[in-house]
């Protein structure tokens, strides 16, 4: 195996010469080195894939997301602690702007909020004292209705006691005329009598007496009549009057009743009650208006763009800072019809950008159904980008293989070296070269697929015949 030599000094070629006597078979005989060397490499990382070349297609690389910042109100730009190019997290400040007016929107806003609520407060207070006085009409009616029901059946019991007492006038007087009719028939007898001188003048007059007090029977029975006549009189009277105060006294208490209603009717106190929630609302949309001052990073990723500059208008209209996420980074590729059966959902694909000399593994993430524009089917695939070296806009070519091809652990052909007919590789871990033993699986003259190293490792393809134990390196970008 050839030798690769780049950047040694005389002194690191007679160190190398003797760390390595060769390769290919031939056995090495290890020496210390003569001074400290540091040999420059260069690394590809183990990947999983297939020796199938399979089908190449092409696309240009793009963010996974890309977010216009813009703020939400619109004002002058007072501070601006990011750069294009640096990378952020979210809620990271972007740029702030000029509050004043918010902050005085604010203070104006909590003025008019107190004001709202002693206005309710007030109107509570009168409501309150509009009931207590509605209902103290409430009870006065209620006891003058009472009063006037007590009347009312006292007029009741009036009218049933004059009834009673009339029957009774009647009754009496039906008696004293009976009376005196049989007063009268006795009398006009005995004078009859007498004058025939069949009775005594003393009978005679005895019921001349009795006559004359069967008259005054009738006079008084009349008498008790016309009292009780007088006493229905009143007493229906007095009814039609208790009648007049009851209705009286039940319209009263109706009326007091409807003004309780209305002094303690929700009309006003609504309206207060409205007019705080609107003012509170306000102050809301005012604080959330100055907190909107400070724009802070929706998601996190890297500052492609800043349309401006400290002392700009910024508006809700226009963007001021891009902010996209380029890790991972994607790709579209559009793939024609005859290779579209070649792709599959989270299946792995090969990934080669030529401008960067990179190889890495992408992630299919998803395929359209549809064919735009009789250009193929768009494949978008995600691509890692830790380190931040792929940028938007690089050409890029995805390699997917056949579904039936064998899939193992892919390294750099020229990484290899022999021993004994031993392959080995140097894995770079930190300054270092890490010797290790492979099996070859399969293999053509760029790429070999092999077991014993673990996936992501940095292999040496460059510089490898170079290195040995106690030799640090260092990685050429």
């Amino acid at each position: 195996m050839r030798k690769i030599v780049i950047g040694m000094t005389v002194a690191g070629l007679v160190a190398t010469s003797v760390v390595v006597a060769g390769c290919g078979g031939g056995s090495q005989e290890a020496a210390a080195p003569v001074q400290a060397q540091t040999v420059p490499v260069e690394v590809e990382p183990v990947l999983k894939g297939t020796l199938d070349k399979g089908r190449t297609l092409t696309g240009t690389t793009q963010p996974s997301q890309v977010v216009n910042v813009v703020p939400k109100v619109s004002a002058k730009v007072t501070s601006l602690p990011v750069k294009v190019g640096q990378k952020v997290s979210a809620g990271d400040v972007l740029f702030r702007l000029d509050d004043k007016e918010l902050r005085d929107t604010v203070a104006q806003s909590q003025e008019k909020v107190a004001l709202s609520r002693a206005s309710l407060a007030q109107t509570q207070a009168q409501t309150r004292s509009g009931v207590n006085s509605a209902q103290s009409g409430v009870n006065q009616a209620n006891s003058a209705l009472a009063q006037a029901n007590s009347s009312y059946e006292q007029a009741q019991n009036s009218i049933t006691n004059a009834y009673n007492d009339m029957g009774q006038a009647n009754a009496q007087l039906e008696k004293a005329q009976q009376g005196y009719e049989d007063a009268k028939t006795n009398a006009e007898r005995m004078e009859m009598l007498f004058k025939q001188g069949a009775t005594t003048k003393k009978d005679l007059e005895q019921a001349q007496t009795l006559l004359k007090n069967a008259q005054i029977a009738i006079q008084e029975a009349q008498i008790q009549q016309k009292k009780a006549d007088v006493s229905l009189k009143n007493a229906e009277a007095s009814k039609r009057s208790a009648e007049e105060s009851r209705k009286n006294a039940q319209s009263a208490l109706a009326t007091a009743k409807k003004q309780v209603q209305n002094a303690g009717g929700s009309e006003s106190i609504e309206v207060a009650r409205k007019q705080l929630a609107q003012e509170e609302l306000n102050l809301r949309i005012a604080r959330d208006n100055l907190n909107n001052a400070v724009v802070v990073a929706p998601i996190s990723g890297t500052i492609g763009t800043i349309n401006g500059e400290i002392g700009d208008f910024s508006s809700p209209q226009n963007p001021f800072i891009v902010l996209a996420n380029l890790d991972p980074m994607k790709v579209v590729i559009n793939a024609p019809e005859n290779l579209i059966g070649l792709f599959a959902m989270n299946q792995t694909v090969g990934i080669e950008i030529p401008s960067l000399k990179h190889k890495t593994n992408g992630k299919i993430v998803s395929i359209s159904p549809l064919n735009q524009q009789s250009k193929g089917y768009p494949v978008t695939v995600e691509i890692p980008n830790p380190e931040g070296n792929i940028k938007g806009g690089m050409a890029i070519q995805v390699n997917v293989a056949s579904p039936t091809a064998k899939q193992g652990l892919i390294v750099p052909t020229s990484a290899i070296l022999t021993e004994e007919n031993k392959p080995y590789v140097y894995v770079a871990q930190g300054d270092k070269p890490v010797r290790k033993p492979i099996t070859i699986v399969e293999q053509n003259s760029e790429r070999t697929m092999v077991t014993g190293l673990k996936e992501g490792e940095k292999v040496i393809f460059k510089g490898q015949s170079l290195v040995a134990d106690g030799v640090k390196i260092t990685i050429k970008k």
